[in-house]
């Protein structure tokens, strides 16, 4: 029974044409891609207003209250954007597809959990692992493949991964309670790595942590805001953190934020005291 610390060299081999690819796994890839394009684009993508696993690790408690309070401020979400998450759902269902085709366990595909009453459902488990599949920028990449991601984690994937692990402890698939992973691949370039977090020392204040998260939505709007911080160094000027820049609510929450567009992007200004030189977009919408 092959194990999980060899995945990514198994991966590989299936890539050279070396592992166990068949035509069954060709044809149940080409239906799951068929299905979630059918979920992505048969219908309006509505905003959720209830929590979910994946919105726990949410590192700003505004956030987390706006989904769940008052889901129709969000921005709508931009056509780019929309396809970008297809993209996403392609090449994780192909790399679950290599991972049957490896030779390891691969069980609990998509499977739906409730946690306290939270609704999620996980990617899937690996040679008894919680697996989730990520597929992210070049920069994003780096930290996975680092294991830098608790130094830096804007959009809380790791305290999502947590809750997976903790939903599914009474789950006979998963023989290791105590460990997650990501399983990242760079849509740049194709680099694939494995990141494995052992969450031995979270999983007792799991359980406050969701009582907490549940209270919290079912109160007042919080009034702290995620700080900003400066455009650069030694600049006067400030602009919103990553976890708001890519946030649905950041008009709701800073109405007064100026976008300029800089050769890189946008970059999402709250406080201006030196005029930048390039153009100011005046419409917000969605990153």
């Amino acid at each position: 029974m092959k194990k999980i610390e060899t995945l990514v060299e198994d991966l590989e081999e299936v890539i050279y044409g070396k592992g166990g690819w068949t035509k069954v796994i060709s044809d149940t890839l080409g239906k799951n891609i068929a299905d979630s394009a059918l979920r992505r684009f048969s219908k309006p993508q509505e905003p959720r207003g209830y929590l979910s696993l994946s919105a726990l690790g949410t590192p700003c408690q505004r956030k987390l209250w706006y989904k769940i309070n008052k889901p129709k401020l969000a921005a709508p979400l931009k056509a780019n954007l929309l396809l970008k998450f297809f993209y996403g759902d392609m090449i994780e269902e192909l790399i679950l597809a290599m991972v049957s085709a490896s030779g390891h366990t691969i069980a609990g595909a998509q499977d739906r959990l409730n946690v306290h009453g939270i609704r999620g459902h996980r990617d899937a488990v690996i040679d008894g692992v919680t697996v989730d599949v990520k597929s992210c920028s070049s920069y994003a990449f780096k930290k996975f493949n680092e294991g830098a991601l608790r130094d830096e984690d804007p959009f809380g994937y790791v305290s999502q991964l947590s809750s997976y692990v903790y939903g599914a402890k009474d789950d006979p698939l998963v023989t290791d309670k105590e460990r997650g992973a990501f399983l990242a691949v760079d849509k740049v370039n194709g680099d694939i790595c494995l990141d494995v977090y052992n969450f031995s020392n979270e999983l007792s204040g799991k359980k406050k942590e969701i009582e907490d998260i549940k209270h919290m939505v079912a109160g007042d709007i919080p009034i702290e805001r995620v700080k900003p911080v400066p455009q650069s160094k030694g600049s006067p000027n400030t602009k919103l953190a990553k976890a708001c820049v890519f946030c649905d609510f950041k008009k709701t929450c800073w109405p007064d934020i100026r976008v300029f567009q800089y050769s890189y992007g946008p970059e999402y200004l709250v406080h201006v005291e030196k005029e930048p030189k390039v153009p100011e977009i005046k419409h917000v919408q969605a990153s």
